[in-house]
């Protein structure tokens, strides 16, 4: 269990790395959009969450293993809210 952890984690960390790396150029390219890196690699691109994750899918990905993220544009501020229901 810590192994497979450990595992997921650096996969995470390379995933963050190529889209700070590529930040500038993605969010030109992709701008207002949601992108699906895995292993260092963009996978899927779309305009909304639903449409990344069916293209995740279809192309046989485990979702779970994926980074995706929204490009926002330029000075466009987004908000994250978790609801705690216990």
């Amino acid at each position: 269990m810590e192994q497979q952890l450990t595992s997921e984690f650096e996969e995470l960390e390379v995933d963050t790395k190529f889209i700070s790396a590529k930040m500038e150029e993605l969010s030109r390219k992709y701008n207002k959009q949601f992108i699906a890196v895995k292993g260092g690699q963009l996978i899927a691109t779309g305009k909304t969450f639903d449409e990344v994750l069916d293209k995740v899918k279809k192309i046989g990905v485990d979702p779970a293993s994926v980074l995706i993220e929204y490009l926002p544009d330029k000075g466009e501020i987004i908000l994250y809210w978790r609801w705690d229901l216990t």
